[in-house]
């Protein structure tokens, strides 16, 4: 009878094999393309964190601020004495862009009725009035005052034209965010 090797595996070539493939998983799961509908949860969540940030910063300064959202990005201003500046960088983001595919979509509320209007609401916004200074940003569509009241938004977080989150405020700042769409993928 002969006696040779017996076959099979030795614990230290499973444990080279296991490293090996724990190796090769830290490098590949953070490539994979990311499903853009957690990608806009997670900016929609992003932005209903900094607002609720930044709406208590502005009673515990007193200053004004102003969100200035464009369709692939949303930016904080500050009020001075001469216009709105972009705001400094400080422990928060104060300028976002978007993920590509994710998009935004701010409808303002709370103004009146365009029939009970003194002044045409075009004409006090004229943002071509703005354009002369290409270093000036452009005026916000929504400001948080010092006061504790906003002028009240919804704002939708879209991915590839499909509504997905909405985050909304009140005019006296309470915030609230929402899946749209649960249960229809």
């Amino acid at each position: 009878m002969k006696r040779g090797r017996p076959s099979g595996f030795t614990l230290l070539e499973v444990l080279l094999v296991v490293v090996l493939l724990a190796i090769s998983a830290v490098i590949v799961v953070p490539n994979l393309p990311q499903n853009q509908s957690d990608e806009a949860k997670d900016e929609a969540q992003r932005f209903y964190q900094l607002v609720q940030l930044w709406s208590e910063q502005t009673l515990l300064t007193g200053q004004t601020f102003g969100l200035r959202v464009n369709d692939d990005r949303y930016e904080l201003l500050r009020l001075t004495r001469q216009d709105w500046v972009a705001a400094e960088e400080g422990r928060t983001a104060t300028e976002v862009t978007m993920p590509e595919g994710i998009e935004l979509d701010l409808q303002v509320t709370g103004f009146v009725a365009e029939e009970d209007r003194l002044f045409d609401r075009t004409k006090l916004f004229d943002e071509e009035m703005f354009a002369e200074e290409e270093d000036k940003p452009k005026p916000p569509q929504v400001v948080l005052m010092g006061n504790g009241e906003i002028i009240p938004f919804t704002l939708t977080f879209l991915a590839n034209k499909k509504r997905l989150w909405q985050v909304t405020g009140n005019d006296v700042a309470i915030f609230e965010i929402k899946a749209l769409n649960e249960g229809k993928e």
